[in-house]
């Protein structure tokens, strides 16, 4: 028997010995190694990236691995209607040709998408994105594992149909539904039932807004052995009854492992109240990221060092130079830094990002020295440091105590939404702002 006609048994024997380069030169000896290469077992997931440039290969990918893989990404510009219907109909295809998916991940450019004018932006929707998405919820052989909607405004509306078409929810393991607001002053809250999440036992990831948690829905959700919980805020609304301490206490207890993380994204109001009315000393806070909120609360951080020192690993305070116009929006130095004062009581701290603020380079070479050889992420832009006339020589000293090769970041080193070049368009930074909060969904290991 010829090297070409090996059943294709034993050449996937033989393909499963082989890293996937040599896999896909070995395939090229002949038109059925080619075809046996196409095997679930070596095609477990693939990502669509919706452009032009990448058309051929989406057609590709659609015809020869659509129905092959269990997890699959879709990644569009959602500022272009053809983009977006392009990505609806690679979902739509997905979803009637492939029985093994069971993680499904969209991610848009934006939150909120611009819609095919020859559809009305309701039955768009319907038919392109919430249907497709209900029935992969409710298959059952295999179960959806997990759902990430990519921060989608428009997604997040029918986070409670989607949980009631679960068709296993015990075997859902990651849901991420916190959005991103096209307007943080005024959108639309649906409703979402704490008790939908009573069958989720396996649930180990969990992002929803701000304006869902309650002291209910906690309480179920202790009892599911969440590993991380995150939360968006965007607005402070004086109706929502917020959380207690004691519910967070109770969290807490059931869930020892847990880490929360909050991401505030253009709170201008909320960030204000954080120290006073959002957080509260049980809270198992890890991460915060307080994004173009523009507004330096040091009570908060303060707060954060005090109540967290022993969970408390990442902060990340961003906005954009030159866009504040009011002097308090400025981070005024003290004689006591609330930041010093974090390095000093946070032992797990590991990352510092901060743009956007007025700096004193001896408060960063104060942290440097308590957690230089801790810290994997020191970030800070040089346009941001106060004029020192010995700046050159703190500059060294921060460096010599990092465990990396480290200097202020210049401006050409720095993503657009957060330069110093004062042109930061509205775009720029609801991009950047989809793609850092991703990360909390992405590094979950």
């Amino acid at each position: 028997m010829g090297w070409g006609k090996l059943p294709a048994l034993a050449l996937v024997e033989i393909y499963g010995y082989l890293e996937h380069p040599d896999r896909l030169q070995a395939s090229a000896t002949c038109k059925h190694w080619r075809q046996t290469l196409f095997h679930p077992r070596f095609f477990e997931r693939a990502t669509f990236v919706v452009n032009r440039k990448h058309e051929a290969r989406n057609a590709f990918y659609l015809q020869s691995l659509g129905h092959l893989v269990s997890a699959t990404s879709i990644i569009f510009d959602s500022t272009n209607s053809h983009a977006v219907q392009r990505a609806t109909d690679i979902l739509v295809n997905i979803c009637t040709t492939n029985n093994r998916l069971v993680s499904l991940t969209l991610r848009p450019s934006q939150s909120q998408f611009v819609l095919p004018r020859q559809y009305s932006a309701e039955n768009f929707l319907h038919s392109g994105l919430i249907e497709p998405i209900k029935s992969l919820l409710g298959r059952r052989n295999p179960a959806m594992a997990h759902l990430n909607v990519g921060s989608c405004e428009h997604l997040t509306i029918y986070c409670q149909d989607f949980l009631r078409s679960l068709a296993c929810p015990q075997e859902l393991n990651l849901l991420a539904m916190a959005s991103v607001k096209e307007n943080p002053a005024f959108y639309y809250v649906g409703n979402l039932e704490a008790s939908l999440f009573d069958k989720c036992t396996n649930l180990r990831l969990l992002s929803i807004d701000y304006d869902f948690l309650s002291d209910e829905l906690l309480r179920v959700l202790q009892l599911l052995n969440l590993k991380r919980l995150i939360l968006h805020i965007h607005a402070f609304d004086k109706n929502h009854a917020g959380t207690s301490d004691e519910a967070w206490r109770s969290f807490q207890e059931h869930n020892p492992q847990a880490e929360l993380r909050i991401n505030l994204i253009k709170a201008c109001e909320a960030i204000k109240y954080l120290h006073s009315h959002i957080l509260h000393e049980s809270m198992p806070l890890s991460h915060m990221k307080v994004l173009f909120c523009k507004y330096m609360n040091p009570q908060a951080i303060d707060f954060i060092s005090q109540n967290y020192n022993s969970t408390f690993k990442s902060l990340t305070w961003i906005d954009s130079a030159f866009d504040n116009q009011e002097a308090e929006f400025f981070y005024l130095t003290t004689d006591q830094d609330p930041l010093v004062m974090m390095a000093w009581r946070c032992s797990k701290l590991e990352e510092i990002v901060l743009h956007g603020y007025l700096l004193d380079v001896h408060n960063l070479v104060g942290i440097a020295r308590l957690r230089g050889e801790n810290l994997k992420r020191f970030e800070v832009a040089k346009i941001d440091l106060l004029p020192n006339t010995l700046l050159v020589s703190f500059l060294n000293e921060i460096n010599r105590l990092m465990i990396y090769e480290w200097h202020p970041k210049k401006d050409k080193e720095l993503p657009p939404a957060v330069s110093g070049c004062g042109y930061s368009s509205e775009s720029a930074r609801d991009k950047y702002i989809m793609e850092i909060t991703q990360n909390d969904i992405t590094d979950l290991h």
